[in-house]
């Protein structure tokens, strides 16, 4: 019997003077911790650090830069490594020394240049079009074999999905009928179709055929709806605009209010944030009655 080891390909980190550094070291409200994450001390400096990280994870430091000043050995370039080492290794970090960018070949802004390209990181993005919903249909339409012979093929499937918003009929390829059998798919199944290219996933059973007594181990998932968090004041104003203007405008307002209750730093939507989108924007009556009585100043 021949017995071979199988060498790792992952790269190997050296043990350098910064390679105990894990993190800040800053506990859930993002106060520094006397000894943590390989740092000891400089407490301010490291919660700053960790507004700095928030403020990378949320977007909003670009086009600015961070300037760590002090004597040798303070822990400047600890409290960088450990800013990178935060935000984890899909953020690119870059390591240079002074000695790099004084050379009589290559100029200052050269090298500079140099590193600015190595610490760029792409993110490429996908978009999906993605078909789920409850399993309400599911017909094989046969025709006639175009072979011969007395068999009949599947030329096309037609599925019925019902989510919270509504129901949609769709008319799939017959190869992804064999992915709706693999899948065991039935009607009640909550599942989802990739349009581009057809791949089925069954996410679960309705939470709606819950109270069924079978014998199988089912998961109970709900049916696909928004994720919309609303008090009782908001909904009250909401429904104060529909009863004043339309039902349509009073639901195109919630996800607008949604997004200023997430910068106000809210999971919920409260009354200030609806009145808030509500005067900014305007309902189709109220901007006919704008454009009424100011009919003399617009062109003809």
């Amino acid at each position: 019997m021949k017995i071979e080891e199988v060498k790792s390909t992952a790269k190997t980190q050296r043990i350098s003077a910064h390679s105990h550094v894990k993190g800040l070291g800053l506990d859930e409200n993002g106060i520094a911790i006397s000894m943590a994450a390989g740092l000891v001390g400089q407490k301010e400096a490291r919660e700053a650090a960790g507004i700095v990280v928030d403020l990378i994870k949320s977007k909003k430091m670009a086009g600015r830069a961070i300037l760590l000043a002090g004597p040798p050995g303070t822990g400047k370039t600890a409290i960088a490594l450990a800013i990178a080492q935060e935000l984890g290794n899909k953020v690119p970090f870059c390591p240079m020394v002074g000695s790099e960018v004084y050379s009589t070949e290559i100029k200052k802004t050269e090298v500079l240049m140099e590193n600015f390209r190595r610490a760029i990181g792409l993110r490429i993005k996908e978009t999906k079009e993605v078909y789920e919903g409850e399993v309400t249909e599911l017909t094989p339409v046969e025709t006639e074999n175009p072979v011969g012979g007395y068999g009949k093929t599947v030329s096309h499937v037609i599925i019925g999905l019902k989510t919270a918003k509504g129901t949609k009929q769709l008319k799939l390829d017959p190869s992804i009928y064999e992915s709706l059998q693999k899948e065991k798919v039935e009607t009640g199944d909550v599942i989802y179709i990739e349009a581009n290219s057809g791949a089925v996933k069954r996410q679960g059973r309705s939470d709606t055929y819950a109270t069924e007594f079978d014998l199988e181990a089912e998961e109970y998932v709900p049916l696909p709806k928004e994720g919309i968090q609303i008090d009782e004041s908001a909904l009250s104003l909401l429904a104060d605009f529909g009863v004043r203007a339309t039902l349509r405008y009073s639901a195109q307002l919630l996800t607008p209010a949604s997004l200023t209750a997430k910068v106000n730093g809210r999971v919920t939507i409260a009354r200030e944030d609806v009145q808030e989108v509500s005067s900014l924007f305007l309902d189709a009556k109220s901007s006919a009655k704008i454009l009424s009585l100011n009919e003399d100043k617009y062109m003809k």
